[in-house]
């Protein structure tokens, strides 16, 4: 075994080294040995058969050229061409064997010991072996001077994958510092990092980075969504999403009706229903009566009474329920619209509803306004032969006021 676990007990400020662009560089101890012609052209003819996919022959010979006497730098060679040719024939266990095997004689060149440095680190990842991944991966630094950013990253998921959250994060920032363009997986990696560890606001951070790079991606804004509301930041939740929603990035029904709650939530139901039409229109928001509901509420909300008159003359006709046309009474009796009302409120009596009473009461002040008594008058009675005990006093007061009315306009002809 070439490489040490305990390693991975090193100081914090070792690790922090590591990280640093200026840190010392070790250098490999020079290869002595040189290898004969013969184990040159027997080496040879055995990468040709390798590249050939004559894996089998390939493997003959070079346990034929195992057999034979061999200095270390040629046993060496051996090995490491043992490893490359078992990691072709996909057995990776007896790859790790041969590459640790190789190390363990010293008697490569440095830029070969580092190649197989890193090699050894991936098929230890590969094999979930992450403790010695990060060891050899962590020996391998040592001695590289302009690491790329894809080493960063073999010690960051093999942290990762340990569940060594914390640790793994400083090498991710460093490989996406360093990357020669922006990697999705490694942001992805930092991303998940935060919020396995209950960060939002860094997550945030990190989503907010990523749409800079990739703002065509509707996953991360409506996981930016997420998070802002996991942060009790619905404001900027809706911000968030409403960006997307503009860029035609959400045409998803359930998304789209988050979207229009959302709005509401924030008492901006105007938007919410011009979202809820817009998409009905388009087919993307089916038109059902729960659907019609949320809109009416938008519309009614935002005091756009003409929008709310016509999604009620929808759902009445979609449902037969008279409450809707006694709902549009009430929009009408807003807008000071007395024949609108009375209209309405016959409708709804006709079609039936749950409480008449309220009805007839709506009915009656609206004949009031209306200056037609006879018919104010048949309305209060009605809430007076349907209404609970509190409602016959009212329309009992309404009745008083309605016979000063007549007694006044006699007075004055």
């Amino acid at each position: 075994m070439i490489v040490s676990v305990p390693l991975l007990l090193a100081s914090v400020s070792w690790a922090q080294e590591e990280l640093n662009d200026n840190r010392e560089i070790k250098k490999h101890k020079d290869a002595t040995q040189a290898m004969t012609e013969r184990v040159y052209k027997s080496l040879g003819r055995i990468h040709e058969m390798m590249g050939e996919e004559r894996y089998q022959d390939a493997l003959d010979d070079l346990e034929k050229l195992a057999r034979v006497p061999l200095n270390d730098h040629e046993k060496a060679l051996v090995e490491q061409t043992f490893g490359f040719l078992y990691v072709q024939m996909d057995r990776y266990r007896e790859a790790l064997d041969r590459f640790e095997k190789s190390l363990s004689y010293n008697a490569l060149p440095g830029a070969a010991t580092q190649g197989m440095l890193y090699s050894l680190a991936g098929l230890y990842a590969s094999e979930a072996r992450h403790l010695e991944a990060i060891a050899t991966m962590r020996r391998w630094f040592q001695y590289e001077a302009e690491p790329k950013a894809e080493a960063y990253m073999v010690i960051a998921s093999s942290f990762s994958e340990l569940e060594r959250y914390d640790d793994a994060l400083p090498y991710v920032k460093k490989a996406i510092s360093k990357a020669d363009k922006p990697n999705e997986d490694w942001y992805m990696l930092e991303l998940a990092i935060h919020i396995e560890k209950d960060r939002y606001a860094d997550a945030a951070g990190v989503l907010r980075r990523m749409l800079l790079i990739w703002p065509e991606k509707p996953k991360y804004w409506e996981l930016l969504t997420s998070i802002y509301i996991e942060m009790s930041e619905d404001k900027n939740a809706l911000n968030a999403l409403m960006i997307a929603y503009r860029n035609g990035m959400i045409t998803d029904t359930d998304k789209l009706l988050s979207l229009v709650q959302l709005n509401m939530l924030l008492e901006i139901p105007y938007t919410a229903g011009v979202i809820m039409e817009t998409e009905m229109n388009n087919g993307n928001i089916e038109k059902t009566r729960q659907s019609l509901d949320m809109l009416l509420v938008a519309w009614t909300d935002a005091r756009a009474y003409d929008k709310a008159i016509g999604v009620i003359d929808q759902l009445a006709a979609l449902t037969g329920d008279g409450d809707y046309h006694l709902r549009k009474a009430r929009i009408y009796n807003e807008q000071g619209n007395w024949k609108g009302v009375t209209e309405s409120v016959d409708a709804a009596l006709k079609l039936g509803v749950d409480e008449p009473a309220p009805a007839h009461m709506l009915a009656g002040m609206a004949y009031i306004e209306l200056e037609n008594f006879a018919e104010s008058e048949r309305a209060f009675k009605a809430v007076q032969e349907t209404g609970n005990p509190k409602q016959r006093d009212n329309a009992a007061e309404w009745l008083s006021f309605l016979n000063e009315k007549r007694t006044l306009r006699a007075s004055l002809n």
